[in-house]
């Protein structure tokens, strides 16, 4: 007989069977059966073992994180009944439920656990279920694989620019822009509190006034991220800082400031601070003071040829690291030698395939600038490859892609598409790449 004090378990052991478990119907402690229909994506950073996993219990589908332990006693030990990052967690599943006592969320919420044990009779490791898109290459060929990619990548650019052509009907376009830019800037942690920024601080307020400084100052002091309102109300050294807190003093009295805890200001990379990208923003602001943001991003896009469009959109969106900045991560932390660019050509590729060029297309299309919507779309299809991020590496592994070098920019979004709209959805059977 199998009893858990003869076998050594880990972690990794058990995430790897939740993994296998697909189209498995498992019960839960609480005799719920649960069928899953997608265990999600691994989640290499903070919080949850799993992300936008999807599960059907009670007729329901339910889309949410699963976190994963060896024993349900782990979840206390670890503190997770603590840590709001685990809030959206739908089913701890475990490999020995050794735990009396309900799993408890930071919110107050009951939680279902999934006993591997109990639930797959030890058998889990032999399961034959697997995602359908397993191994997509076995069942298609690479050119009918990059075609499918190239039509979801262009569903997602089309669902982008469909979105900014309703956000355009209802306010300014250089304020659309300017907020699209700024979620950019904020990556997946900080992406609401750089929206709200953009709300507080409007592009006709910032381009109304003159100067880089101002406008730096303009957008800390909003964002309540000067030295002065995070270290109860003392100063950083150097003079560009002193200066920066005495222009907020004088301009900024009636404006209505965030919070540094509105801030997600850890567990994140020391060169993507808010502060570092706040100060980028305000160059771009004042590289485009003479026409405006708006009207000189729509030129760039218009005026920029296919055979050199990548390098033409990031040079005009790359912010050098200048003065302060230049061996700053943020006010008095500094690095002992120079740091890169406050806004490298990486991000700014993320931005032109992301913002600016489904914005000029939706734009071209309000506008009837034919130009304008017939460059975006091909710059778009030809871009190349972007730096990869978690989510095209997960659908990578999922695929067993192994060699991405001939991906472009369009099919990377592809996967990105086929993941949020089939993975996350449960809607494999609709899925265009196993359809």
């Amino acid at each position: 007989m199998i009893t858990r004090n003869r076998i050594k378990f880990s972690e990794k052991q058990a995430a790897l069977i939740w993994q296998q478990a697909v189209g498995t119907e498992l019960t839960s402690t609480e005799d719920e059966q649960v069928n899953v229909i997608y265990p999600g994506r691994i989640n290499g950073d903070n919080g949850p073992d799993f992300r936008d996993a999807v599960v059907v219990n009670k007729s329901h589908l339910t889309k949410g994180d699963v976190e994963v332990h060896v024993r349900s006693s782990d979840w206390y030990t670890h503190k997770h009944h603590a840590d709001a990052e685990y809030n959206n967690v739908i089913f701890h599943v475990v490999m020995w439920h050794d735990c009396n006592s309900a799993t408890l969320l930071q919110s107050g919420r009951a939680v279902p656990v999934l006993c591997l044990a109990k639930a797959l009779h030890h058998q889990a490791y032999l399961l034959p279920h697997q995602l359908p898109c397993f191994r997509i290459l076995d069942h298609m060929d690479r050119q009918t694989l990059g075609e499918l990619l190239s039509t979801a990548g262009e569903e997602r650019f089309k669902q982008k620019a469909k979105h900014f052509q309703a956000q355009l009907k209802q306010e300014e376009a250089g304020q659309v822009l300017l907020r699209g830019i700024m979620r950019a800037l904020g990556y997946a942690k900080n992406t609401k509190p750089f929206e709200e920024l953009a709300d507080r601080m409007p592009l006709n307020s910032l381009e109304s006034r003159e100067g880089l400084a101002l406008k730096q100052a303009l957008l800390l002091g909003t964002a309540g991220l000067l030295p002065s309102q995070r270290w109860q109300g003392q100063f950083a050294r150097g003079k560009e800082v002193r200066q920066l807190e005495r222009i907020w003093q004088s301009a900024g009295q009636e404006v209505k400031t965030m919070k540094e805890s509105d801030w997600n200001l850890s567990h994140i990379y020391p060169n993507n601070s808010p502060v570092r990208r706040i100060i980028a923003q305000s160059y771009l602001l004042e590289r485009y003071c003479d026409r405006s943001l708006l009207a000189g991003i729509l030129q760039v896009v218009k005026d920029t040829r296919l055979s050199n469009g990548h390098s033409v959109l990031e040079n005009g969106l790359t912010v050098d690291s200048d003065g302060y900045w230049r061996d700053h991560f943020d006010f008095d932390v500094r690095s002992g030698t120079n740091i890169s660019a406050l806004l490298g050509h990486s991000k700014a590729g993320e931005i032109a395939v992301n913002v600016i060029l489904p914005f000029a297309f939706s734009w071209g299309e309000l506008a009837e600038e034919a130009k304008l919507t017939d460059n975006a779309i091909d710059l778009y299809r030809n871009y190349p490859r972007l730096a990869e991020n978690c989510i095209t590496r997960h659908m990578a592994k999922q695929l067993c892609l192994r060699e991405l070098s001939d991906f472009t920019a369009c099919h990377q979004q592809g996967l990105i598409h086929i993941f949020r709209n089939y993975c996350c959805e449960g809607l494999c059977s609709e899925c265009p790449l196993v359809r």
